[in-house]
């Protein structure tokens, strides 16, 4: 099942090194250990800057943005089995 979606999620990353890597995402009261981040890149809306995320764990694959100018994080792609 894929799915567009603009939800707001928690995320807990480290910034090491000009570097940031999402390690773990709570999105409907669930949590989800990332495994591996598979895909950073940047885009933009008007001149905002946002940095995305494709990120998985051992059954899921999501699309994670980050808003840097006001810290908010948001699920934008969800491709799960089943």
């Amino acid at each position: 099942m894929y799915e567009f979606l603009d939800d707001p999620v928690d995320v807990l990353a480290t910034f090491t090194r000009n570097r940031v890597r999402p390690l773990r995402m709570r999105w409907q009261d669930k949590t989800y250990d990332i495994k591996r981040v598979n895909l950073i890149h940047t885009g933009r809306e008007g001149t905002k800057r946002l940095f995305y995320f494709s990120v998985s764990d051992d059954a899921n694959a999501f699309k994670l943005k980050l808003d840097p100018e006001i810290l908010e994080w948001r699920l934008v792609e969800l491709y799960a089995d089943g």
